[in-house]
C-alpha cells in the first residue's frame, strides 16, 4: 500500500493501483494471505471435477430440470437448455490424493473423454452419450474449501470476496450465486457508506452468516459422494429420499432460493 491507493503486482511484473483492491481471487487467494496472515490453508475435499456441454441432443427431460446420477464410480449431473439445446453437464468423483494443480494442463481432451467414458462403464446409456458426443470437456481440478472464515475479510483498502472469504464445494450448486450476492451487497455499501473501513464491515456483517450456513449445506453435499463402498452406497440410497424431503425441499431450501437483493434500500452502517 501506498497511502491510501493500494498496488497489485501480478505474475508478469505488470501492476496497477487504486483506491481499494477486491480480491475475488479464488480459493487459492493472494489477497487473502494479505488480509489474515495467519489463516490456514484451504482443504482438499477429496473430490476431483470436470465437464462440459453437447449440443443437438434429443433427451426428454422436463423443463428447469437438473438429472443427477450417482454412479459405481463417480457422480454425473446434466440439464438441457430446450432453448439452445445444448447438454450442461458436469461430473466428479473421489480422488483421495491430492495432485498438483498443474498436472492436468497439458492432458488433452481425448485422453479426459476416455476416462471419464471408462468411470461410467456399465452406467446409464445416456451418460455414454453425452460424453462421447460433447463439443468440449473441461480440464480436470480439484475441489477446495474452507471450512472456517478469516477472521475478518478486509485490511485496509484490501477487501475479500467470493471464495477468497468463504469458498464452498462445487456440490452445492451455489458458489457463482455466493459471489453474484457479495458483489451485490459490497456494491451497495461502497454506495451508501463514504467510509472505506465502515462499507467493508458492513458488508462483512451483512454477509458472513449466510455464508456460513451455506457451507454447513455443502458439505452434506460432498459427504454422498465419498461413499463408494457397497454398504455404504446402500445406506445412502436407503435415506436419501429422508434427506430429500427435509432438507431439499421447497420449504427447507426457501432460504437458499428466495433471497433477494434490495437494491434500493440503503445499506445501515455497522460500526467498525
Amino acid at each position: 500500500m501506498t497511502g491510501q491507493d493500494v498496488v497489485a503486482t501480478f505474475q508478469d511484473s505488470t501492476s496497477a493501483s487504486g483506491n481499494l483492491l477486491i480480491g475475488s481471487d479464488g480459493v487459492h487467494s493472494c489477497a487473502r494471505q494479505f488480509v489474515d496472515p495467519v489463516f490456514p490453508e484451504e482443504v482438499y475435499t477429496g473430490l476431483i471435477n470436470s465437464g462440459g456441454y453437447t449440443s443437438g441432443m434429443k433427451l426428454p427431460s422436463a423443463p428447469e430440470t437438473v438429472q443427477f446420477v450417482f454412479g459405481r464410480r463417480a457422480f454425473f449431473g446434466y440439464h438441457l437448455n430446450p432453448a439452445t439445446g445444448y447438454v450442461y453437464w458436469f461430473t466428479n468423483w473421489l480422488h483421495k490424493q491430492e495432485t498438483n494443480r498443474e498436472a492436468f494442463v497439458d492432458m488433452t481432451d481425448t485422453r479426459r473423454r476416455q476416462e471419464m467414458l471408462t468411470k461410467y462403464a456399465g452406467e446409464l446409456p445416456i451418460i455414454k452419450e453425452i460424453i462421447e458426443k460433447a463439443d468440449e470437456t473441461f480440464p480436470y481440478f480439484l475441489s477446495y474449501t474452507l471450512p472456517k472464515q478469516p477472521r475478518v475479510w478486509h485490511r485496509g483498502p484490501v477487501v475479500l470476496l467470493d471464495d477468497a472469504a468463504h469458498a464452498i464445494s462445487p456440490s452445492s450448486g451455489q458458489g457463482a450465486s455466493m459471489a453474484l450476492e457479495d458483489a451485490a451487497i459490497l456494491a451497495k455499501c461502497l454506495r451508501d457508506v463514504p467510509d472505506l473501513e465502515q462499507a467493508f464491515t458492513s458488508y462483512e456483517h451483512l454477509r458472513r452468516e449466510r455464508t456460513t450456513k451455506m457451507y454447513q449445506m455443502d458439505v452434506n453435499g460432498d459427504r454422498g459422494k465419498h461413499q463408494v463402498k457397497p454398504l455404504e452406497v446402500w445406506l445412502r440410497d436407503l435415506t436419501m429420499p429422508t434427506f430429500l424431503k427435509l432438507f431439499a425441499s421447497p420449504k427447507a431450501s426457501d432460504w437458499i432460493y428466495s433471497y433477494r437483493v434490495d437494491w434500493s434500500t440503503p445499506v445501515v452502517t455497522q460500526d467498525p
